[in-house]
């Protein structure tokens, strides 16, 4: 595909055509699919019409159909293919949410607190129509054109991708990359101890020993002693001391255990000599007591950026059909400049080393990205119906935008909210460190600084409350070719479509069936 010139304008005019023809076929099936004589349909079909003849929902529409296409007309044509899909992925999938949480808000919003100021309400519920009904009956329809739209950004998206993805790339790693890295759907397994036995009985002595040496200490904080001799263990135990081996045992290849599977090694190195942290590591690899990397014969050791994460291609003949890989790692490092002795390697826990198995396609992968995003629309659309059956026109829309952002934002504001989030092991530790400094702060005359200690409470009880919608990272594992947990998908549908929007729900109706309609909304 041409980035610029006429070939990418004509294919942006044929994208943007097909989109509406797909919208209006889906608008027929979403038509027939509510069919229906029950009240509840009925509703659900007028939201829809609305939805058409709204002018913000329209102009979002235009937007999302324009802006899809021509996305490939603004990716850097000299950047490497794999960060060019990768960018493509997010901003279409996350542009596209965006476009449609507020398409969905302004909605649902219009849709009732219009007819409240209308009057169009009394002749609705003059029918043998309960306001629930017609609640649920205003929900099931934006849902219904929401999910037309997720399907419509998805097939947009996914076609875009796979135009993009046949463009040149850089190399032929780049080409790799792309199939290997981004197109694919892959699941992560942690390493384990060679020996786990003897590893939790060094723990376990550990602790022992800690107690007959300091049992006051002991005492005093069993579980976090515990938990942080344990935390130590594990940071040793991924340490590689200079002339010295540790083997890494990733079990639960699986499946993925039959001929021509794919299977990566992932590291991010670091040598923990604080003067020459920025330094390269070396190391040699033995997989499954075979070694690796070969070359004409001869082991080849592995040299390394210090901080750099790398992913190698595992050659499936060295890992057999077993369900265990074993990664031994020997300790290369020289002698660097100023120092008397090679340093140690550092693997950290999580992504100092992983691997990587292929577990699905992209299209499944997209697939479940897709079911998230709408997931996640049903409970905007909920909250909003809510808002608007409870609030007056702006104060709906805006009740439900602050929902809206704080669910998008949760992640950044418990990062920002950290000064409040005062570091514990248990939640009882947390809150009475808290309790503790802003005690302080009071007894200092701070009392500004107390009172704001103290609100951390209440910032800790939203955001526990309030769902979040960053949380299962669904566009950046799908950019990434990380598959997304089907089970992540099951438990957030049944959040987001069933349990959050019947709370919700229950609640806005609570009041709207004793509000008096008479008056305006605005």
């Amino acid at each position: 595909m041409q980035q610029a010139g006429f070939p990418a304008a004509a294919a942006a005019v044929a994208g943007t055509t097909a989109l509406a023809a797909a919208f209006a076929v889906g608008l027929f099936a979403v038509h027939a699919a509510l069919s229906g004589r029950s009240g509840i349909t009925s509703v659900a079909r007028t939201v829809v019409d609305e939805a058409i003849r709204m002018r913000s929902p329209l102009v979002l529409i235009i937007l999302l159909a324009a802006t899809l296409p021509v996305l490939p007309l603004l990716i850097d044509p000299d950047e490497r293919l794999a960060y060019r899909l990768q960018f493509l992925i997010g901003w279409t999938l996350g542009g596209a949410g965006l476009m449609l949480g507020l398409l969905t808000i302004f909605l649902a919003c219009g849709s009732i607190c219009g007819d409240i100021d209308s009057g169009r309400i009394h002749m609705t519920l003059a029918k043998p129509l309960r306001r629930w009904e017609y609640l649920v009956g205003k929900w099931l329809g934006i849902l219904l054109y929401d999910l037309l739209l997720v399907i419509l950004v998805g097939a947009g998206s996914y076609t875009l991708v796979r135009m993009l993805a046949v463009g040149s790339a850089a190399d032929a790693a780049d080409r790799d990359a792309v199939s290997r890295q981004v197109l694919v759907a892959r699941r992560s397994l942690p390493p384990g101890p060679d020996r786990p036995e003897e590893y939790a009985a060094a723990i376990e002595a550990a602790i022992a020993q800690l107690e007959r040496d300091d049992p006051a200490a002991v005492g005093r904080e069993p579980d976090r002693v515990r938990r942080r001799i344990r935390h130590e263990y594990e940071r040793r135990w991924h340490t590689v001391t200079p002339d010295m081996e540790t083997t890494f045992v990733f079990s639960g290849l699986g499946g993925a255990a039959e001929p021509g599977r794919e299977v990566q090694l992932q590291v991010e190195p670091r040598v923990i000599n604080v003067d020459v942290d920025l330094a390269d590591v070396r190391f040699a690899i033995w997989l499954n007591g075979r070694p690796w990397p070969m070359e004409e014969g001869v082991h080849r050791d592995v040299t390394l950026p210090s901080r750099s994460r790398h992913v190698f291609d595992l050659p499936s003949d060295l890992i057999g059909e077993a369900d265990t890989l074993r990664v031994r790692i020997a300790n290369r490092n020289l002698v660097p400049p100023g120092e008397t002795r090679p340093t140690a390697i550092t693997f950290p826990p999580g992504d100092g080393m992983q691997v990587y198995v292929k577990a699905g396609s992209f299209e499944g992968n997209l697939l479940r990205c897709l079911v998230l995003m709408w997931a996640k629309l049903a409970l905007v659309a909920a909250v909003a119906v809510a808002a608007a059956a409870v609030f007056d026109l702006p104060s709906a829309i805006l009740a439900t935008l602050v929902f809206y952002a704080t669910a998008l934002g949760s992640e950044f504001f418990q990062d920002a909210l950290g000064i409040y989030n005062v570091v514990g092991e248990s939640g009882w530790e947390r809150a009475a460190s808290r309790i503790g400094f802003a005690a302080g702060f009071f007894q200092a005359g701070r009392f500004y600084e107390g009172f704001r200690m103290l609100l951390g409470f209440l910032a800790d009880g939203v955001l526990a409350v309030l769902p979040s919608f960053a949380a299962d990272a669904a566009i950046s594992r799908l950019a990434t070719g990380m598959m997304i947990p089907l089970r992540d998908v099951l438990w957030r549908l049944v959040l987001f479509v069933g349990l959050y929007p019947a709370v919700v729900g229950l609640l806005g109706w609570t009041i709207f069936d004793r509000r008096d309609l008479i008056r305006s909304s605005s």
